[in-house]
């Protein structure tokens, strides 16, 4: 079902229930904001009497959040003890992991981009480190004495909706506990795979492959660590 939303005095959507959780979760709609069924009978009708009531099924709740991103929630409190090669260690209860379908998109869309500027160098390292957001414009600006105008134009738009779809999947990362990730006794981020009941897709969460992962310790405060640089890695199991 796809609802209309009553957002700065105008008519919104119609989104599908799992935008209407996302749009919640991100304090996008209140309990007193006003939604119409598409194609219902129904009247509009504020937020908290279709989709915060305790009748209602488990689907229709919306994660919780820390910082605006989801979190999973488990029975299970098993978590990783850590030891960075500074000395530090950390005891991590979740781990953000990112839709695989998005991820492969985005992958698709930075193979074209590579494919387009083949022979071009930005100067940044290679495309799939984190600084390689930063080195499109250098990318763009040294594809001027190399390219064709169109395949320069051509560059561009795809460089962009890169960046584009990297933003959306980097904002749409949830958070798991560790005892809902599969293959976590495997100190190798890329085997790792959970599924999420409230989400409504058909897609694991994956590591999105970056050299940064991001995790929240038992304090609940959300940090990145550059996995590299884990020296000792211990999963403690509690729970089932």
């Amino acid at each position: 079902m796809k609802f209309f939303v009553w957002l700065n005095d105008q008519q919104q959507g119609p989104f599908d229930e799992e935008t209407i959780q996302q749009m919640i979760s991100k304090k996008q709609i209140a309990h007193e904001t006003l939604l119409c069924p598409e194609g219902s009978d129904l009247d509009w009708t504020s937020a908290k009497e279709l989709f915060f009531q305790d009748s209602l099924p488990e689907s229709f709740v919306p994660l919780p959040s820390i910082d605006g991103i989801p979190i999973e929630r488990s029975d299970d409190e098993s978590h990783l003890e850590i030891r960075l090669n500074s000395g530090l260690e950390l005891k991590i209860r979740a781990v953000r992991l990112y839709d695989e379908i998005a991820l492969a998109t985005l992958n698709s869309k930075k193979a074209e981009a590579m494919k387009m500027f083949q022979g071009v160098s930005s100067g940044f390292g290679p495309w799939g480190s984190i600084g390689w957001v930063l080195g499109a414009s250098a990318v763009i600006g040294a594809a001027e004495a190399v390219l064709s105008v169109g395949n320069r134009s051509a560059g561009a738009r795809l460089l962009e909706e890169a960046i584009q779809a990297e933003r959306h999947l980097r904002k749409e990362g949830v958070f798991f506990p560790v005892g809902k990730i599969q293959y976590i006794e495997n100190p190798t981020p890329g085997f790792w795979r959970a599924f999420s009941k409230k989400i409504k897709t058909s897609s694991a969460f994956v590591h999105n492959g970056d050299e940064f992962l991001s995790v929240m310790t038992h304090d609940n405060k959300v940090s990145s660590i550059r996995w590299s640089a884990v020296d000792n890695y211990v999963r403690l199991k509690i729970g089932s």
